[in-house]
This record gives C-alpha cells, sequence and structure tokens, in this order.
C-alpha cells in the first residue's frame, strides 16, 4: 500500500496529537491483541490530549517526537529521550497497522538512533511487551539486543511484563551510512526511499 519513496520524516507539531493519538490506538489494539483481551482492548482510547500537552511545550527535557508521512498524512511515529548521561530512550514507536511491513517503522528507528547519537548519547534502549514477538523481532534484526531488565506494570487494569533491548550507539554512523541514501535531508524533514 502506497509509495515507500514518498514517505517524508518530519517533527512532530501540535496539530499531529490527533493523527499520532489514533495511530498508538490502533496499532496498540491490533498488535497487542494476540496477548490482551480485546474487550479491554477495545477500552484504549487514543490519547490525543497526552500528545497535545507533549507536543505544546510540557514535555520532558531532551524528548521528541517525529513522524512519518505520506502524501501528508501521518502514518507513524517515534518518541525519544536523551539526558540520562550516554544513554537514550525510544520511549515510542507506533506504525498505523494498514502501513506495517512497508518500511515505516525500520526509516523511524534509524532517524530515532540517529538523533539519539547526534545528541551525545553512546547507547540506546527501550522497553517492549515480553510477549510482543513482531516488534521483537524487529528490534533483534535491527541490531537490538536484551539486557536482563524487565518491569511490570499496569496496562488498562492488566499486569503486563516488559523487557528491556539496548544498542550500542558508537556504530551509528556506519549504520546511518548504510541508509544514508535512502535517507535525505529537505531543512529539518527527510525524505526516505526504498532504495
Amino acid at each position: 500500500m502506497g509509495n515507500r519513496g514518498g514517505l517524508t520524516l518530519r517533527p512532530a507539531v501540535v496539530e499531529d496529537a490527533p493523527a499520532i493519538a489514533a495511530i498508538n490506538a490502533a496499532a496498540g489494539r491490533a498488535g497487542w491483541g494476540a496477548f490482551l483481551p480485546r474487550e479491554r482492548l477495545a477500552t484504549f482510547e487514543p490519547p490525543v490530549r497526552r500528545y497535545e500537552k507533549t507536543l505544546g511545550g510540557d514535555a520532558d527535557p531532551g524528548s521528541a517526537i517525529y513522524v512519518a508521512t505520506e502524501a501528508g498524512e501521518v502514518v507513524g511515529f517515534v518518541s525519544v529521550r536523551s539526558g540520562d548521561g550516554d544513554v537514550g530512550e525510544v520511549r515510542a514507536l507506533y506504525v498505523h497497522p494498514a502501513r506495517w511491513s512497508g518500511g515505516v517503522g525500520r526509516a523511524l528507528l534509524a532517524l530515532a538512533l540517529e538523533t539519539l547519537s547526534a545528541t551525545g548519547c553512546r547507547e540506546a534502549v527501550l522497553w517492549t511487551e515480553e510477549r510482543n514477538e513482531r516488534p521483537r523481532r524487529i528490534y533483534q534484526t535491527a541490531g537490538w539486543r536484551l539486557d536482563g531488565a524487565s518491569r511490570v506494570r499496569d496496562f488498562l487494569g492488566w499486569r503486563i511484563r516488559e523487557v528491556r533491548y539496548r544498542i550500542a550507539l558508537a556504530d551509528e554512523s556506519a549504520r546511518s551510512s548504510a541508509v544514508g541514501s535512502r535517507l535525505g535531508r529537505t531543512g529539518s524533514q527527510r525524505r526516505w526511499s526504498s532504495g
């Protein structure tokens, strides 16, 4: 679906909040439906207000959200945070289910690592639900490794266990050059092509 060559990556703006929240909910419902009760997931409302606040200036220091758009429509987003010494975090990575397997997540993840590396981070971490197999395979293929940390938290009244992945960013220049021919800059925007 769509032309990958038409994918644009850019910093999110407050007007993107409804689309980001809708993607968050749609991807969560589709991805987590294999291990959480569907009736519980159906109660997950798009968190528009949370993203409006974050994008309106109420973000953690060192945080940023980037969106991927096709033909002007937001199809995915990534949230990053630097500032904990040498370790940055990919806080969220969601792509609309209709765009899964189209390279959108890969482009956003590459941008996230490039962004964290540019802020001086030498490593990055991310958390994901341990039964969330699809993204776990994506992270592992991209070079992320489990670091042994886990945590339990509540999501919609359901206990979930998350595991932490880690990747070194010292080699990010090599990784970026591998995607460099596909990722071109236009001001604060980047165009991604499948090469």
